[in-house]
C-alpha cells in the first residue's frame, strides 16, 4: 500500500482540472476491487484503477498523472497506439470517473470485512477499528482500537514498577534490572540466610559465621581460608 492507495477517492468530476498539480503526483487506485476491476477501468500505464480518468482523441483512457508523465518522459505520443498526443489534447472522462468511484472495494485491514463504494473508502479508513497506528511508545503497529490496552499491557517500552525497590523501569529492561536491583531478596551462599542484595556484601564480610576468612598468615602469602 505504498502507492496512493487510499488518497482522496471522493473527487468531484465537475471540478476536475486536467492540469491539477496535486493529482499530477498520484497514480491509480491500488485498492481491492470486489468484484475484480474490469480492464476498461484499468490504466494501461500503472495497471491500477483509473484515477482522475482522462481520455485521448484516439479513444484511450489513462490516469491524469500517468499519461502526463508518459508524454513528458517518452515523447508526445499515446503509449497504446503511438498516435501523436499532447497534454492539451487530453480531456476529463467524467463518466468513467463516476463509474469508478461507484465500484465496490474491500477494506484491506486485517480482520475487517467491510465493503463500500470507492468514494467512501477514505472515510472508512479514517474510522476503521482494524486500522493500525504506531504505538506512541514502541512504534510497533497496533490496532487503533487497542492502543491503550497495548500501551498498558503488551508494549515492551511501557513503564512498570519494580516490586522490590519501587523504581519505575522500562519493561524491556526488567530482567537486567532484577539482576542489579539492590533490594531484591537473595540467599547467602554460605549460611543460606535470606537478605536483600545490598546487605549481602556486608553480611559476608563481617557477620556470616560460615563465610570463609583469610588465614592469619595471609600477610605472609598463605592463600588458605
Amino acid at each position: 500500500m505504498e502507492k496512493e492507495s487510499y488518497i482522496s477517492p471522493t473527487e468531484n468530476p465537475s471540478t476536475l482540472s486536467v492540469s491539477s498539480g496535486i493529482e499530477a503526483e498520484q497514480q491509480g487506485y491500488d485498492v481491492d476491487f470486489d468484484p475484480p476491476l474490469e480492464s476498461k477501468y484499468e490504466c494501461p500505464i500503472c495497471l491500477m484503477g483509473l484515477r482522475s480518468a482522462v481520455q485521448t482523441p484516439c479513444g484511450h483512457r489513462f490516469c491524469n498523472s500517468c499519461i502526463k508523465k508518459s508524454i513528458r518522459d517518452t515523447g508526445q505520443k499515446c503509449p497504446v497506439d503511438n498516435e501523436v498526443l499532447t497534454e492539451d489534447q487530453l480531456f476529463p472522462d467524467n463518466f468513467a470517473k463516476r463509474e469508478i468511484l461507484s465500484l465496490t472495494v474491500r477494506c484491506r485491514n486485517v480482520g475487517c470485512n467491510e465493503k463500500m463504494e470507492l468514494r467512501r473508502l477514505e472515510n472508512h479508513m479514517a474510522l476503521c477499528e482494524f486500522a493500525t497506528v504506531p504505538c506512541p511508545q514502541c512504534k510497533e503497529p497496533v490496532w487503533k482500537n487497542s492502543v491503550e490496552q497495548h500501551m498498558n499491557q503488551d508494549c515492551l517500552q511501557r513503564l512498570v514498577t519494580c516490586p522490590d525497590c519501587a523504581e519505575s523501569i522500562i519493561y524491556a529492561t526488567k530482567q537486567f534490572h532484577e539482576q542489579m536491583c539492590p533490594f531484591v531478596n537473595t540467599v547467602c551462599e554460605f549460611c543460606n540466610m535470606d537478605f536483600i542484595r545490598g546487605q549481602l556484601p556486608s553480611h559476608c564480610a563481617t557477620d556470616c559465621l560460615k563465610a570463609p576468612v583469610a588465614c592469619t598468615f595471609s600477610m605472609f602469602g598463605c592463600q588458605e581460608k
